[in-house]
């Protein structure tokens, strides 16, 4: 699924403002979002070491998450290209903990540059316009980013 990021892609209009990338064998779409890098509550460097989330992440993405997510805040004028996004059907992580919730993920590809998936929680309180972002690297060194800085991103759906 990941090798769609390496595909020859062919153009399209868009509607919504939507920044729509075709894959030319395939039909997902990328979704371009502008966000502001952000600081999380530290949660996320545990989960996603725990076993079975691990575990999910490598057979179900193709990643080994480096410990922790990034985070993002979306701008407010992408607004409508996130909650449509949080609706696209993405690949199910599986809660096997009561304790846990489920959650969605679609590929990404951050600045241009960095593979991974987005982890949409499945939480009624979730915050609307946060994006948290998995990769086999850390997203932050690799690209020199620093809370308060902007980023982009596309996801495919």
């Amino acid at each position: 699924m990941m090798s769609l990021l390496t595909s020859p892609t062919v153009y399209v209009k868009v509607t919504i403002d939507m920044i729509r990338k075709r894959d030319s064998t395939s039909k997902h779409e990328a979704i371009k979002l502008r966000g502001i890098v952000t600081s999380g509550i530290g949660e996320s460097r545990n989960f996603t070491e725990i076993p079975w989330v691990k575990e999910q992440f490598i057979d179900k993405l193709g990643i080994n998450p480096y410990p922790g997510t990034l985070n993002i805040t979306v701008v407010a004028e992408d607004g409508e290209k996130l909650d449509a996004l949080r609706k696209a059907k993405g690949i199910e992580i599986v809660p096997q903990d009561v304790n846990f919730c489920a959650a969605s993920s679609l590929p990404v590809l951050v600045g241009s540059r960095i593979k991974g998936a987005t982890i949409i929680p499945h939480v009624a309180d979730y915050p609307l316009m946060q994006l948290e972002i998995i990769s086999p690297e850390n997203i932050k060194q690799t690209l020199s980013l620093n809370d308060g800085d902007p980023v982009e991103v596309e996801v495919y759906v």
